[in-house]
């Protein structure tokens, strides 16, 4: 298969390309800086572009560029992510649009691009990479939650656009999560409290590498307590609505 992923100079994209490419799949990336880990693969394999997703040209060379070098492309990933924690009153109106801009707008803008090549081979995959911050809600996360949240409607949205036309539209949810990158970000933080990057590579290779059509789903990830945490307050929100006074 042929790649497109978005954000893969570190963290997640750059364990993607690692992955994928190992097991025999072609990937051509942008990033906002060379990634200096492509050299260590074989080059026929792999391919970039430097640019922004947030600059709509620069989407357009990429796609450009991207299709030039893998000839079709079958799956692109929306994995590109700014992660923006402030007070709702300390964050600024700069930062509130830097999010959305590339936590939405970008995925929303890319998928435009990449669509009418997904038509002219009357098949394709598109995943994006969400957050279970999407479904939830922190009082600091009014920019990043209300991003994610924004990306899992758009894409089962245009689930329902592309649903006859054999193209589908995925999101992946996890936590925050642990990568090699993340470890040597924040040496002291205890990272086996956190879900593992490799448990997220593993879904998404899932929807990549299966035969079944399915579109407009949204997988969550959560480690276990924080699942039960999660259900527990949800249902506790259901039975209160249910059993108000009227």
């Amino acid at each position: 298969m042929n790649l497109f992923i978005t954000g893969i100079s570190r963290g997640l994209g750059k364990e993607m390309v690692l992955y994928f490419t190992k097991k025999g799949h072609k990937v051509f990336g942008i990033s906002i800086n060379e990634p200096d880990y492509l050299k260590e693969i074989n080059a026929e394999k792999t391919g970039f572009y430097i640019g922004s997703v947030t600059d709509d040209s620069d989407l357009k060379n990429a796609v450009e560029k991207g299709i030039e070098f893998l000839g079709k492309v079958d799956v692109l990933i929306n994995n590109a992510a700014l992660k923006l924690f402030k007070m709702p009153d300390e964050i600024t109106e700069d930062e509130y649009k830097e999010a959305i801009n590339t936590n939405l707008t970008s995925q929303i803008l890319l998928c435009r691009r990449m669509i009418p090549h997904f038509l002219k081979n009357k098949s394709g995959k598109i995943i994006n990479i969400a957050s279970n911050a999407g479904m939830t809600s922190y009082k600091e996360g009014t920019a990043y939650c209300s991003s994610k949240a924004g990306l899992i409607a758009y894409s089962q949205s245009l689930a329902k656009y592309l649903n006859d036309k054999n193209i589908s539209v995925n999101v992946v949810s996890p936590p925050t999560f642990s990568t090699e990158d993340y470890k040597n970000d924040y040496p002291n933080l205890d990272h086996s409290r956190l879900l593992q990057s490799d448990r997220v590579i593993k879904v998404i290779d899932y929807i990549i590498s299966s035969d079944k059509f399915f579109t407009g789903k949204n997988f969550p990830m959560f480690k276990f307590k924080s699942l039960l945490k999660y259900t527990v307050l949800k249902n506790l929100e259901l039975m209160g609505y249910l059993f108000q006074k009227k």
